[in-house]
């Protein structure tokens, strides 16, 4: 089911993140989804070669989500998806072209890109 597959990218790649974090890295999977540049399905965007490292790793299938998780993704099935499409940890990551994006906002250690 695509809600527990979310729910289980948000608890992977939001660790230690403030529940708002954990809402708009649901944001970032439910805009692609509207979006033109990306897969039409929560399941292609998260899957889709190279996005989310949790799934490179196989992080998000050793994960259970959390309540917190699930209610991230309720509270984003249910809101405006924002602006963002790409979020990153800028003390860690390697590939800096998301650095000429407009960030849109940054929580805890995640900066949300447009």
């Amino acid at each position: 089911m695509e809600y527990d597959l979310l729910a289980r990218l948000v608890v992977s790649e939001s660790r230690g993140e403030p529940y708002s974090g954990k809402v708009a890295v649901a944001n970032v999977v439910l805009k692609r989804v509207e979006s033109n540049e990306f897969p039409n399905t929560i399941r292609e965007v998260i899957y889709q070669p190279g996005q989310f490292q949790v799934v490179s790793n196989g992080l998000i299938d050793r994960r259970k989500p959390s309540e917190k998780s699930k209610t991230a993704v309720t509270e984003a099935l249910n809101t405006d998806n924002g602006d963002a499409l790409y979020f990153y940890n800028p003390e860690i990551a390697t590939n800096r072209w998301l650095d000429q994006l407009t960030t849109v906002e940054v929580i805890g250690d995640h900066t949300f890109k447009k």
